[in-house]
């Protein structure tokens, strides 16, 4: 792991180096392939879906095995264990209660003959995408299906690949569990083609949501525009803050647990203390030798990996607000003071005992957060983004009155004669 000093005088460059170089990871020759997957899913529709699935996921699909039957659906029984289904289940319960508390209201306002309404609806139809095959996340069920639910969504769509046509057991379950039935065995750019532009079998969705490896992000952002998306994901990412009284062990499984997503995430440390990072160094050169994804991990804190010593935390609120990251783990004394002046966190976990791996699964916050500095101007995943609003107005004569003349005024200013002659019509010409 790189180590930077805060107190340096090109630390925020230094730091700015190491950021990029993660972001620099996007291969123009990526969009470029993308591309004519989409442009071939609009033209070819389910006969592209067919080929696509056979060359990346092994499974022949058609028409009238594309959409899951029930019985493929309720296959996962006998395949999974009951004790782990319960525990998905306290997730589920968690998640949505605090997820309710999300849900807006309507409201209204009225003076002088002026009534205005701000109305919020679900979106109809909304797409979600679950990963599938070897990095399946059942997880990513419940995160993304219940806010849909919550904010009323009556059309919600799931599309998961199956890997040689093996669909993950405990996704099937889940998605049994929360009565999603339209679920579709396509993955990749190919699935998000098809949500968004429809094809014979899959009728298109207004939003699609849901994390994927680089090609299905790459995909999401070229359809914006015609569909809505919930946000770009890009590699995980953790930045920990912990004193000199923590645990090294532990604060070094918390870096461990974010490198193992991907050789491209990102785990930081920031401490008040070099002897600590070194005992948390030396800690996770212990700890990722028991780990089977440890070819991942330490190429991960290698490449990404950064240990910042910020003397008795000067300045760590302005540090974490630059890397603005996904994930914020602070376990020093000072971080209730610590917080309040913090704006950039996709997610924020308190205190020595609150392991990001909790909000990931079961506490109830949603683990869909924002990643690669977007933090700084977006949100988690939650039942707003499954909800759009509408502003009504509503005006009687005596309203009328008493703002035509301003109305008037101002659209002399911006010389737009029509919007002045449909307010003096009313007063000129009468009904």
């Amino acid at each position: 792991m790189k180590i930077l000093y805060a107190k340096d005088k090109n630390f925020f460059s230094d730091l700015k180096k190491i950021l990029q170089k993660r972001s620099q990871q996007d291969i123009p020759s990526i969009d470029s392939a993308v591309k004519k997957i989409i442009l071939d899913v609009i033209k070819r529709g389910d006969k592209a879906l067919s080929e696509y699935s056979m060359k990346f996921d092994g499974t022949q699909i058609n028409k009238t095995n594309l959409l899951l039957s029930q019985k493929k659906i309720k296959s996962y029984k006998n395949k999974i264990d009951s004790k782990t289904m319960n525990a998905f289940k306290v997730a589920i319960a968690n998640v949505t209660k605090f997820h309710k508390k999300q849900k807006p209201k309507n409201y209204n306002l009225s003076k002088n003959g002026v009534k205005t309404s701000m109305l919020w609806k679900p979106i109809k139809s909304v797409g979600l995408y679950i990963p599938g095959g070897n990095s399946a996340y059942p997880s990513s069920v419940i995160m993304n299906v219940i806010p849909a639910k919550v904010a009323g969504v009556k059309r919600i769509v799931v599309a998961t690949p199956s890997n040689f046509g093996k669909i993950n057991p405990y996704v099937l379950a889940l998605l049994d569990e929360l009565s999603i039935s339209e679920i579709y065995q396509i993955g990749g750019a190919q699935a998000i083609a098809a949500l968004a532009y429809g094809t014979d079998s899959v009728q298109q969705v207004n939003k699609i949501f849901g994390p994927g490896n680089a090609y299905v992000a790459s995909a999401k952002k070229q359809v914006f525009g015609k569909v809505g998306i919930d946000l770009i994901a890009g590699p995980t990412e953790v930045v920990v803050v912990a004193d000199k009284n923590n645990n090294p062990k532990w604060v070094a499984a918390d870096l461990i647990a974010q490198a193992e997503h991907d050789e491209l995430a990102q785990s930081i440390l920031i401490t008040d203390d070099k002897n600590f990072a070194k005992r948390v160094i030396d800690a996770i050169k212990e700890l990722v030798l028991q780990l089977p994804k440890k070819a991942i991990i330490k190429k991960s804190l290698n490449r990404f990996g950064i240990v910042i010593i910020a003397d008795n935390f000067r300045n760590t609120e302005k540090i974490i607000d630059y890397i603005a990251p996904e994930h914020l783990h602070l376990q020093n004394k000072s971080r209730y003071k610590m917080i309040k002046n913090i704006n950039n966190a996709g997610g924020i976990f308190m205190g020595e005992y609150a392991s990001e791996a909790f909000g990931d699964y079961i506490v109830g916050t949603n683990h869909v957060l924002p990643t690669s500095g977007s933090a700084k101007f977006s949100s988690g995943l939650g039942v707003l983004d499954f909800m759009k609003r509408t502003s009504v107005v509503e005006m009687n004569s005596s309203g009328y009155y008493n703002n035509q003349s301003n109305v008037s005024r101002m659209a002399e200013v911006e010389n737009l004669d029509g919007h002045k002659l449909s307010v003096k019509i009313r007063q000129i010409d009468k009904k």
